[in-house]
């Protein structure tokens, strides 16, 4: 069952499904038309073709008493040729073609005209007459030769037939004395019936029309609902697992900014001590390691900062072109000290949260600080911002030798580094700072002629707000 659930999930939220159940429905809704016109339709003919039954009944009990022409009543309604001469008067109606009489037992005892077949009463037909019920038969093709006995074929098509059973029995007793059957031409019944199916038809049809238009507008006004009810659940969802991951990754962070500062200083201290004693000779390995962890430093005291915001704390609103020059002045004299020409370039109108803000700014801060550590002496780092599809990417690009490609498949990994004496920790911090913000940190291409780093923030994580569009800031 568990398997079951992530296709059942997939189909719930495929396109089709609203569609299909909708489809479904209105397919229930016409067999239940379907079924309910068949009962009812059932029904009627069982009334129609009983409506003759007890029309019979009724006249055979009438024949037993004297009229106003003085014939003499039914002597004894027990008496086979009182029955005889009770259906012959019965038989005169319109319609009757055959009379067959039957003993109280069901068995065959007379029948007019002559040439009709013998026949016998079935169990259920003689237990209804003898509660002194009607049954009626309605045959839709009836076989004459089963009826008659024809010195020809009979005639084709084989037409309709009504049969009628009539309980034989004298007035106010419930003794049954015999039985009759009339066989009575079906024709009329016939085109009764097949006005009743067009009434039938017609409405069922005018039913389904009718109910399967409310069905469709309800259901498709339902689904409309659940899907925004759904997307708002969606982004709930999105909300507070962006909250929890937030807040999860912001504890890893937190630790681990914390067990590396005292580490590093100590680091930092030790490499300016021995520096220091080698004053008079430095060593180029000696200067790399304490600048490096000087870097490191700065970048554990700046993550701790931002992260010991309160989130009660006053926000503010940092524009793009703001958080560029933020960023700018961070590393700008770095750039001046190593002969790297920087350029950066914003082309948004946009404006972020303070904290998200600052915490791009740490990532962006370490990824020119890299950058401007791989470029040759005389060369460029650039470093803009563009809004790409709904989100905000800021791209760092140099002009080094380029990233290793044993190093490309670990490189946001602690302690994974390129660089001569790196840790390899800016870039693994700077990961999680994005994943933090909901960010993406990619690499985005690497090759002999330089490297290009992007982060990607998406607007709906960033907490924008649109400010007047104005003209692209640059600056070199």
């Amino acid at each position: 069952m568990s398997n079951a659930l992530p296709w059942l999930k997939r189909f719930a939220r495929a396109r089709a499904f609203a569609p299909l159940v909708i489809a479904l429905t209105v397919a229930l809704l016409g067999g239940v038309i379907v079924f309910a016109r068949q009962q009812v339709r059932h029904t009627l003919r069982a009334q129609l073709a009983g409506r003759d039954g007890e029309i019979l009944h009724a006249v055979t009990q009438m024949q037993q008493m004297p009229d106003d022409t003085g014939a003499e009543p039914l002597a004894d309604i027990t008496d086979p040729a009182e029955q005889l001469n009770l259906v012959l008067k019965t038989s005169r109606l319109k319609g009757v073609m055959a009379v067959r009489l039957f003993t109280a037992g069901g068995k065959f005892a007379n029948a007019i005209p002559a040439n009709v077949t013998e026949a016998r009463l079935d169990a259920e037909t003689l237990a209804q007459l003898r509660a002194l019920k009607p049954v009626s038969r309605f045959h839709e093709a009836a076989r004459l030769d089963e009826i008659f006995l024809l010195l020809e074929p009979p005639r084709s098509p084989a037409p309709p037939v009504l049969e009628v059973n009539i309980p034989l029995h004298a007035d106010g007793a419930r003794t049954l004395a015999g039985c009759a059957q009339f066989i009575i031409e079906g024709q009329s019944l016939a085109a009764e019936y097949a006005t009743l199916d067009r009434h039938l038809w017609r409405q069922s049809l005018l039913a389904f029309l009718g109910g399967g238009a409310v069905l469709v507008l309800g259901l498709g006004w339902a689904f409309r609902q659940l899907a925004a009810h759904t997307a708002d659940l969606e982004r709930a969802n999105r909300e507070l697992a962006l909250a929890a991951r937030s807040s999860a990754v912001g504890a890893v962070a937190a630790h681990l900014v914390h067990g590396l500062k005292n580490p590093l200083f100590g680091l930092h201290n030790f490499v300016t001590s021995r520096g220091q004693e080698n004053e008079a000779a430095p060593s180029a390995d000696w200067e790399l390691a304490a600048d490096s962890a000087r870097r490191m430093t700065a970048l554990i005291n700046e993550v701790m900062a931002v992260l010991r915001e309160e989130p009660g704390a006053p926000a503010y609103e940092v524009s793009v072109a703001e958080l560029a020059e933020l960023v700018t002045a961070r590393v700008r004299a770095v750039a001046d000290a190593a002969g790297v020409r920087f350029k950066m370039e914003t082309t948004v109108a946009v404006t972020l949260t303070s904290r998200t803000a600052n915490l791009a700014a740490l990532i962006l801060a370490n990824l020119l600080h890299n950058a401007i550590q791989a470029t040759p002496r005389g060369r460029t780092v650039t470093f803009s911002a563009r809004e790409n599809g709904g989100a905000l990417e800021f791209s760092v690009a140099d002009e080094g030798p380029g990233v290793p490609a044993e190093m490309r498949a670990r490189l946001f990994t602690p302690c994974a580094s390129s660089k001569p004496g790196g840790g390899g920790l800016g870039l693994a911090i700077s990961k999680q700072l994005a994943n933090h913000l909901g960010a993406a940190l990619e690499l985005k291409g690497s090759s002999a002629a330089g490297c290009h780093f992007a982060l990607i923030l998406p607007l709906e994580n960033a907490g924008e707000s649109a400010v007047p569009a104005g003209a692209p800031a640059a600056a070199k």
